[in-house]
């Protein structure tokens, strides 16, 4: 059987094994970007998926219109006006099945095979996957503290010129770093990227989860062209299994997305997107998000502690002020790879930095989830693994 050519660039299975390793009977996984199942509020979506099929069920078990539920589009858009200012019309918002597809979308739509695709490193493993699979060429752009550095994003675009048709990037509590944007690289990003005709598409997967009380402006608020599209999802703020994200773009391009989520899947689940309307209808989001985050605040604490008494000096890292994720840095020359063999023989799971670059050239890293493991779990996986690491170090 001969496949697709484009398989070939998809064989790096890390994402794949991290979900399934949090599956695996008494591991202490550290490895998927999963929420806490605990923070499920079951009760809450039980009553309204009764509510929904008790009132609107025949409605619910159809199908949608392709850009979603009018309801639930209605209430996103303002919710992302209260919270960031960002004046969407219902119009310019179409819900998918997940984050994930928004941005197989965004894929299908800006590359052709070959071209090129800006982003910051390292990056998302499921968007590195998903534009892989366009056959695109991903150039890796360095980060520091504040974000993509601008510097580098010149000399790409002068380096690759009209190559470059698609830049993605994560500005909050980035996967795999935990790293945000500084509001002055955001504002610098989009007034410098203002001058070219190439489409940003904005993660903000993470952008609500942040352990302290305010809340970054998104690059779309800066975007006075309409060349951000903006990506956001309940999979991390509410609960994953539903599969009910959006995408929010400008006319021009919202008629293009339309088509496109036709293609894939008709529309997103009518009655998954009822439920999410009523619950934003008639419970306090806004309330939950802070329960969920004050738990995570409490497990990063309690990670880095651990960190901080068990692992050697010689590991680095950066306090995330948010999300779900802690990036180590081992010394140059040693492999997160080979610490991974031995934490999965003590029952113990990350992912290897390696995975989240195109290339894996850079194997010193990792990445750590904090959100996922309840706090005796969180001790025991993280002294295993920083006896591991020193043992590691040492030789």
């Amino acid at each position: 059987m001969r496949f697709a050519s484009r398989m070939e660039c998809l064989q790096d299975k890390a994402l794949l094994n991290a979900m399934e390793l949090t599956e695996t009977e008494d591991m202490i996984s550290f490895s998927a970007g999963f929420p806490s199942s605990e923070t499920y509020p079951v009760a809450d979506i039980k009553e309204a998926f009764v509510q929904v099929l008790d009132h609107e069920g025949e409605e619910a078990l159809s199908y949608c219109s392709t850009s979603g539920f009018g309801k639930l589009r209605e209430l996103i858009a303002k919710r992302m006006y209260d919270k960031f200012g960002l004046d969407y019309k219902t119009g310019e918002v179409v819900i998918t099945s997940g984050s994930q597809q928004a941005l197989d979308m965004s894929s299908m739509l800006f590359i052709n095979k070959g071209d090129v695709v800006l982003f910051e490193t390292p990056s998302y493993l499921g968007a590195v996957n998903a534009l892989k699979a366009y056959e695109a060429e991903l150039v890796a752009l360095p980060t520091d503290r504040e974000g993509l550095i601008l510097d580098s994003l010149k000399q790409a675009l002068d380096q690759y010129g009209d190559r470059v048709k698609l830049i993605y990037v994560i500005p909050d509590f980035q996967n795999p770093t935990g790293r945000s944007w500084s509001a002055e690289r955001r504002k610098q990003f989009v007034d410098f990227i203002a001058d070219y005709d190439i489409p940003v598409i904005e993660d903000a997967a993470y952008s609500e989860l942040s352990f302290e009380d305010k809340l970054e402006k998104p690059l779309s608020y800066y975007d006075k062209k309409g060349q951000v599209v903006y990506v956001g999802t309940f999979s991390k703020t509410f609960c994953p299994g539903l599969r009910v994200a959006w995408l929010c773009a400008k006319e021009q391009l919202m008629e293009k997305f339309l088509i496109l989520k036709n293609a894939a899947d008709l529309s997103s689940s009518a009655i998954a997107q009822r439920q999410m309307a009523y619950y934003l209808s008639h419970y306090d989001l806004d309330a939950h998000i802070k329960k969920i985050t004050s738990l995570y605040l409490e497990r990063r604490n309690l990670m880095m502690e651990v960190i901080d008494r068990e692992f050697p000096k010689e590991v680095g890292y950066v306090i995330p002020k948010g999300g779900l994720f802690i990036w180590l840095e081992l010394p140059e020359g040693k492999d997160s790879r080979e610490l991974l063999k031995r934490a999965l023989a003590e029952k113990v799971a990350f992912i290897p930095g390696g995975s989240f670059y195109p290339s894996g050239v850079k194997n010193n890293e990792l990445r750590l989830n904090f959100s996922n493991m309840k706090g005796e779990e969180i001790i025991k996986g993280m002294t295993i693994l920083g006896h591991l690491t020193r043992e590691y170090l040492a030789e």
